[in-house]
């Protein structure tokens, strides 16, 4: 049987572009509300984030500011992180916790 194991690392944008003035290109530039955030996963169905920003970046030179995870995630409506990878460790644990539960109950029957 063979597992497969991995981390990642995935932006994704959550709005639409903002004109703003970019101290490090020095110009009017598009800014994208975004993402970023980086997983682990086990056999591509179970996951886990373990670093997740939310950001204002400038399109061309990706510099820009942390935005207020709450309230970001208020404004949103819907989570961006798919539900494998927010909620995959727990459902592998009720998995296996199911599992070993009727192993256990085959084991004991006469």
């Amino acid at each position: 049987m063979m597992f497969l194991v991995g981390q990642g690392q995935r932006v994704v944008a959550i709005g639409p572009t903002e004109q703003r003035h970019c101290p490090k290109c020095g110009t009017q530039t598009a800014f994208e509300p975004r993402l970023s955030y980086r997983f682990g996963q086990f056999d591509l169905l179970f996951g886990f984030v373990y670093d997740e920003r939310y950001q204002l970046a400038c399109t061309q030179c990706n510099h820009g500011w942390l935005l207020d995870t709450r309230e970001t995630e208020r404004s949103l409506g819907r989570h961006p992180i798919p539900f494998r990878l927010r909620h995959g460790a727990w459902i592998l644990a009720v998995v296996v916790a199911a599992l070993a539960a009727g192993a256990m109950t085959l084991h004991r029957l006469p």
